[in-house]
């Protein structure tokens, strides 16, 4: 069966690929990647396409069919095969890995009928938003596969079936699905205080700490440091140079580039920067401990002088002074820090990225709380910054495009000043509760 490999051309382009078991890639799948996703797609959303495809052949295999062939010969996916295709994207791919591994391991021993209950298991499915997501890409794919393989036929039946396959693909998709793709509702129920804590817990002196190597901890101090202190994102954290920072002076920063196809990053999948190139304000003791570590720690390190990037493996491994990678980021340190409190179980990179906001808006309010009481009493005209004014400013430090895409990141901050007016409105309602009966007492 087929997987998903990344290759690296010399000119440092990422191209996302299937391979078959002989290493050849799968000629139609390479073929949509090439012609219609590689100038107008991220990596990242390829790879995601690419994978919802590798799905897509999976239940081919599985029902012992072969799409290319009966397209060829004007037979397109029925009603039925639809539903069935449909279920099939539903299903988890890990979760399904991990209960055939059991099977296997249970294949030999003997099944108590009276407990055979137990055997019954069910896999787990995606999200909503994920299973749209597949079918989506599937019908796509499916609709230019079945194009291609028909693109000498004349008639305007074939061409209608093809559109009508791809449509009702597409109708089959999970209805209600959150539109808020990129929210979690894991920062709604974040206790305030507890990435003061987590951050704390980071520190390379705290006691609980769960990494070893002085170096590793401030390296990874560092990396939270500056995503708390920043709001970026992963990708923009790991793909940082030490030619994007300007340590020196009162008012030291980053600048988060876009490096996209870089050839001195040996990482396949490169961590990039989704969102706008922009510099950003670091606390002068940031600044510090950041000249501290490229100086001290970084230039210690056996490779890390080949690359640009900041962050390096430091023990002694075959990627000793290479670029740390996403995944050991995801897999290796933010788990380690999990372990140390289980309050931590649900804090992960990107809701770094929402504190940041609500800390933001909160800054916000504060100042303007300042200059409307200054004002009040005469001693200042600053003007109060408006909501406009405040969408413009998060809009610059996220990096974003639009000032809508801020608005998911202020989510908690509004859930939270709404519960602050229901809860002065309850207070009020007691008051005058308590004064009516006092009244009536009396």
């Amino acid at each position: 069966m087929y997987k998903l490999e990344t290759l690296v051309f010399d000119n440092g382009e990422r191209y996302p690929v299937l391979l078959d078991k002989d290493e050849m890639p799968h000629f139609y799948a390479t073929l949509y990647v090439t012609t219609k996703l590689r100038s107008s797609m991220a990596v990242n959303t390829i790879s995601n396409r690419l994978k919802a495809i590798l799905w897509l052949y999976q239940w081919e295999k599985k029902k012992k069919r072969c799409l290319s062939s009966e397209f060829e010969r004007g037979r397109f996916l029925t009603h039925e095969d639809i539903i069935d295709l449909r279920e099939h994207l539903k299903v988890n791919a890990k979760e399904l890995k991990k209960l055939e591994q059991s099977k296997l391991r249970n294949a030999s021993r003997i099944l108590n009928i009276e407990h055979s209950s137990k055997a019954i298991t069910t896999v787990a499915t995606v999200s909503r938003n994920h299973h749209y997501n597949r079918m989506t890409s599937v019908a796509e794919y499916l609709h230019f596969l079945a194009t291609l393989l028909n693109q000498y036929r004349t008639c305007q039946s074939t061409a209608s079936a093809i559109d009508d396959m791809s449509k009702n693909i597409k109708k089959a998709r999970p209805k209600g699905i959150n539109q808020n793709l990129g929210f979690n509702s894991d920062i709604m129920s974040l206790p305030d205080g507890l990435f003061d804590e987590f951050m704390e817990i980071a520190c390379p002196e705290h006691p609980l700490n769960p990494f070893k190597n002085m170096t590793v901890k401030k390296r990874n101090y560092l990396l939270f440091k500056l995503i708390r202190e920043t709001g970026i994102r992963r990708g923009e954290l790991l793909s940082l140079e030490m030619t994007h920072l300007n340590l020196l002076g009162d008012k030291p920063s980053i600048w988060v580039k876009r490096n996209h196809d870089d050839i001195f990053d040996p990482r396949k999948k490169q961590p990039v920067s989704k969102t706008k190139e922009r510099m950003l304000p670091i606390s002068l003791e940031t600044a510090k401990l950041l000249d501290s570590y490229i100086l001290e720690d970084r230039a210690a390190t056996p490779n890390a002088k080949k690359h640009p990037y900041i962050f390096v493996t430091h023990r002694k491994c075959l990627t000793q002074g290479q670029p740390i990678s996403t995944s050991y980021f995801d897999n290796e340190i933010i788990p380690k820090m999990k372990k140390v409190d289980e309050r931590f179980s649900k804090i992960h990179a990107h809701l770094f990225r929402h504190q940041w906001n609500n800390d933001f808006s909160r800054k916000v309010d504060k100042i303007n709380k300042i200059r409307a009481k200054e004002a009040s009493e005469g001693k200042s005209s600053q003007p109060l910054i408006e909501p406009a004014q405040e969408a413009k400013m998060r809009k610059h430090l996220m990096g974003h495009s639009s000032e809508k895409s801020g608005d998911i990141y202020n989510m908690r901050h509004i859930r939270d000043e709404a519960n602050k007016v229901m809860l002065e409105e309850q207070k009020q309602l007691e008051k005058l509760i308590k004064l009516q009966l006092d009244k009536d007492i009396k």
